[in-house]
């Protein structure tokens, strides 16, 4: 593990304790403390050098977790050792530097992924993509992306455990922006999977209201799909009386999708489906709720294990780097097109 700050301990190091295909061997942190804690923590050796887990016998893969910024340096890195590569999210700050990462992994020989793909094998997100295939909603019109959190002060500085003190969180340059990047690449990267359609057209507004920092605390974005489908997103990370529940009256973020023979309502761990159509499991004409299990510890846990499998197995892996490139494609265009007040085509 490649940074050793918020995700690899409150995340990444349990998800290793499921893991079937991978496990941790060592780590690196360049804080001497950060590195020590995470040691003592879950048992693997750390140190704060990074050629100490690049010429490690045992290490034939990384999980890059550092500031964004870092992502692709530090992945470009150990692609040059022989690692296998896998990054946080996002993939990288600008789309240069993801493909930069990619040609160095591809140039060595090694897989590259970005982790924000773990989203594709929750249950909500299989069953839906399912249903979406079998025709259960029709040809898709329209996507929603909500949601919004009050972020205390202490996040920008420390993230929600406080073991780190930075300040690359406030940074555009640093972090690749706010709210968008940071928490809801997941929602754009799990709608681009589950209905096969690609953005060719962004509009994005986007503004700092009630955060010092450099990057958003709330935007919107209005996005057309290659089939002609509308989208919008709204999201915010600064929203007086937000928790982790939701705001009063709504849940704190969700996705709903609209097709020509019904809908799909993302609604915690159900799925609502609204059918026209005869669909196995689906009430004709009416809203079947389908409970489903919550298992977003274990789609991490899948994704590192399918990882792993394809670098054993000497194959491509299920969710390769130009996947990552293509969901901060869309996060580009937004912020673009937040900077020129105008609409962004893609491919950028």
């Amino acid at each position: 593990l490649i940074g050793l700050g918020e995700i690899a301990y409150k995340s990444t190091g349990k998800l290793f304790q499921e893991t079937q295909h991978a496990r941790m061997v060592a780590g690196v942190d360049p804080v001497e403390d950060v590195a020590r804690s995470y040691e003592e923590t879950y048992g693997i050796s750390c140190s704060t050098a990074l050629e100490d887990v690049l010429t490690h016998p045992k290490v034939e893969a990384v999980i890059v977790s550092t500031p964004h910024f870092l992502h692709v340096p530090m992945g470009i890195e150990a692609a040059k050792a022989g690692k296998h590569v896998i990054v946080e999210k996002p993939m990288a700050t600008t789309l240069e530097d993801a493909d930069a990462l990619i040609a160095a992994c591809k140039e060595a020989g090694v897989l590259c992924s970005s982790k924000e793909a773990g989203v594709r094998y929750q249950a909500s997100t299989m069953k839906a993509k399912e249903l979406i295939a079998a025709g259960a909603i029709g040809d898709v019109m329209s996507i929603q992306i909500h949601g919004a959190s009050n972020k205390p002060t202490s996040y920008w500085t420390g993230g929600y455990t406080g073991r780190v003190r930075t300040t690359w969180r406030m940074s555009k340059k640093e972090s690749g922006g706010g709210i968008l990047v940071m928490n809801y690449i997941y929602d754009i990267h799990r709608i681009l999977y589950m209905t096969g359609l690609d953005v060719k057209r962004v509009f994005a507004e986007y503004d700092t209201f009630n955060t010092d920092t450099d990057v958003e605390d709330f935007i919107t974005v209005t996005l057309r799909f290659s089939n002609g489908a509308l989208g919008t997103l709204t999201a915010g990370s600064c929203a007086p009386g937000a928790r982790k529940s939701g705001i009063r009256g709504t849940a704190s973020r969700g996705n709903r999708i609209f097709g020509t023979a019904g809908q799909i309502v993302f609604e915690g761990k159900e799925l609502l489906v609204y059918t026209d159509r005869d669909v196995e499991g689906l009430e004709k004409g009416a809203w079947t709720t389908l409970s489903l299990e919550n298992n977003k510890g274990n789609a991490y846990v899948d994704y590192i294990d399918r990882f792993a499998l394809a670098a054993m197995e000497g194959r491509p892996a299920d969710v390769p780097g130009e996947e990552g490139r293509k969901t901060l494609e869309v996060l580009e265009a937004a912020y673009r097109s937040g900077e020129i007040h105008q609409p962004v085509l893609l491919p950028m």
